[in-house]
């Protein structure tokens, strides 16, 4: 049975390909869920540059996990390290996609790191 509830947002698996590397690396991104309405409004103001990408992650992006340093210690979630990923073009695209996933509730798997 479908139970009508409120969801205010979803954690789902950002997917990378770290060049040079043959597996897809993981991590989580919980983002802000809107309605359609919104969801829409939001779509067409990226289709014209209204909103930007920074935008979008500075208004929507609550959380980041699943992310190690080259030591493998965990790094914690922070405003440094979304602007550190947002700088990585092979990290910026799939993140900016799972904004998407995010609205189409298309929530994470268990942790694949």
């Amino acid at each position: 049975m479908f139970v009508l509830k409120d969801v205010p947002d979803l954690w789902v698996d950002v997917e990378i390909q770290v060049p040079g590397e043959e597996a897809v690396s993981t991590f989580q991104a919980r983002w802000r869920l809107h309605s359609w309405s919104e969801y829409q409004r939001i779509v067409k103001a990226m289709q014209t540059e209204e909103v930007a990408d920074e935008t979008l992650v500075d208004d929507d992006l609550l959380e980041i996990a699943g992310i190690q340093d080259e030591h493998g210690n965990d790094v914690a979630h922070s405003a440094e390290l979304v602007s550190q990923l947002l700088e990585v073009p092979y990290v910026r695209r799939p993140l900016i996609l799972s904004w998407f996933k995010a609205q189409e509730g298309r929530a994470a798997a268990a942790a694949k790191n």
